[in-house]
């Protein structure tokens, strides 16, 4: 048991000091790159790939400021009880953008490369469906009593009634992810930057239309084996 809570505290402290990296890089890279770049820059990319919106060099700053804060409201959140998942997803957030930003960095300097040549799109497409597989993962593993501590798992009124209902909708919340997450990678690597996004944002849509009837399937077949009883 003390080998075990060791190697846990270090896995903690671990992770700890990623988090502090990775939320610290992408404001590195910026204040790096920043004294090089012109006044005005391109700052909004549009569905050609070609630059729509043109401000502040200094508007570079704000992402990565909420990235700051993003890792550091998962550094207070580390020090109390987590479900299971946090900090693998909440690491994977942080690589994501760590990712991405260079990246658009990159066409902000080279201004005449379309993003879309760089498969910007896809990369997202795919960086997001990863994520959406370790949600699903993780849903399942969320316990009835994290649905008032903490705001995790799927809620709907009906899961959030019954502590059955709500283990089942977790389940299949999983089950949802994991496939509209494989779809939406598939779909990256497969599809072009515009279409694999939208395939992707149809898998969730329907995921979540699936889950919500499926939640309330459960609910409504409890709720009539109740009145079965009730009336024997």
């Amino acid at each position: 048991m003390k080998n075990t809570n060791e190697r846990t505290i270090k896995n903690i402290r671990f992770w700890r000091v990623a988090v502090v990296l990775l939320m610290l890089i992408p404001m590195l890279e910026v204040l790096v790159l920043l004294p090089f770049l012109p006044d005005t820059v391109a700052v909004h990319w549009g569905i050609g790939g070609t630059p729509d919106r043109y401000g502040s060099r200094y508007e570079l700053l704000i992402p990565s400021v909420v990235v700051i804060l993003v890792g550091s409201l998962l550094l207070k959140e580390s020090f109390g009880r987590q479900p299971k998942g946090f900090r693998a997803g909440g690491l994977l957030t942080l690589v994501i953008f760590n990712i991405i930003q260079p990246m658009i960095l990159y066409v902000t300097v080279h201004p005449q490369v379309n993003i879309l040549d760089i498969s910007f799109g896809r990369v997202v497409c795919g960086l997001m469906s990863l994520v959406i597989i370790v949600t699903g993962n993780y849903l399942p593993k969320v316990s009835w009593e994290y649905r008032l501590k903490r705001k995790h798992g799927f809620r709907t009124r009906y899961a959030l009634s019954d502590e059955n209902v709500w283990a089942h909708t977790q389940r299949f919340a999983g089950y949802a992810y994991i496939t509209a997450g494989l779809i939406g990678a598939v779909a990256a690597v497969f599809l072009s930057d515009f279409v694999c996004v939208l395939v992707l944002l149809l898998s969730m849509i329907l995921a979540t239309i699936l889950i919500y009837y499926y939640s309330w399937t459960i609910w409504k077949e409890m709720q009539e084996n109740e009145e079965n009883l009730r009336q024997k």
